[in-house]
């Protein structure tokens, strides 16, 4: 059913109902001015709204719709000429007693079409598929919980692996520290003091071919009492099938002492 014919029949249904336009679009959850245009036909609702309108009234919608069996049916029928109509074409093309030539190399053109085709599929699918391993190496290598549990325990050695033999790390914008034996005795020191992280969570990963970009935050306790938090960055590289931290930015808020 049509404009201005289904505006007619909403409302109707609505003051067969003895509902007002105000009721209506409180039952639908419309507003009532889009309620008021659609039955003076000003506008065409979308099927959604239809439905809303409809289920208020308590009516079935299939009711005003009877065609749509005959619209099934005739788009069938276009469906199964146009599959006849390919399907003739395509025996016309293989019957190489007329245009020889000219069938030849259209199959020729298609075969090619077909096969540089499936090429360009596999190979997105491979580099779709390398992707995900790179991506799963990541998330493997990068784990909080891996770093939080390895720090927690001592296994220093475990963290300082992850890091490039040349890497930089920058705590507050001072202390920096270079290669990974640096880095491994800051955590070594960080661990002997009695320090140990009470949360490291990552908000925010950027995934390429070859870097990653990871943020997030952190807070260290010692004896059980939370005694700094802050923020982390760190840029990952991709290199001879692993990942490593290649430079990590640290800030810290040192928490007063509790009382």
């Amino acid at each position: 059913m049509k404009q201005p014919d289904l505006g007619k029949r909403i409302a109707e249904l609505r003051k067969a109902k003895g509902l007002t336009q105000d009721e209506l679009v409180q039952k639908c959850n419309l507003n009532v001015r889009t309620l008021q245009r659609i039955e003076s036909g000003d506008v065409t609702p979308r099927s959604y709204t239809m439905r809303l309108i409809f289920a208020a009234l308590e009516y079935d919608i299939h009711e005003t719709s009877g065609t749509s069996t005959n619209l099934l049916l005739n788009a069938g029928h276009i469906i199964l000429s146009g599959w006849h109509h390919a399907f003739r074409l395509l025996r016309n093309l293989f019957d190489f007693r007329t245009n020889a030539v000219t069938k030849a190399l259209i199959l020729a053109i298609a075969v090619l079409i077909i096969v540089v085709s499936l090429s360009f599929a596999y190979s997105a699918g491979v580099r779709s598929h390398e992707r995900m391993i790179i991506r799963e190496k990541l998330l493997q290598t990068c784990s909080n919980s891996k770093f939080t549990k390895w720090f927690n325990s001592g296994q220093i050695d475990s963290i300082s692996i992850r890091y490039k033999e040349n890497a930089c790390m920058m705590a507050d914008n001072s202390q920096t520290t270079f290669n990974r034996k640096g880095i491994h005795d800051h955590f070594l020191n960080l661990y002997n003091r009695g320090l140990r992280f009470s949360k490291l969570k990552s908000t925010f990963l950027t995934i390429s071919d070859s870097i990653a970009v990871d943020r997030g935050e952190w807070s260290v306790s010692l004896d059980s009492i939370v005694v700094a938090t802050g923020t982390y960055m760190t840029q990952w590289r991709y290199m001879k099938g692993k990942w490593l931290d290649e430079n990590e930015m640290s800030k810290s808020d040192v928490l007063p002492p509790s009382k």
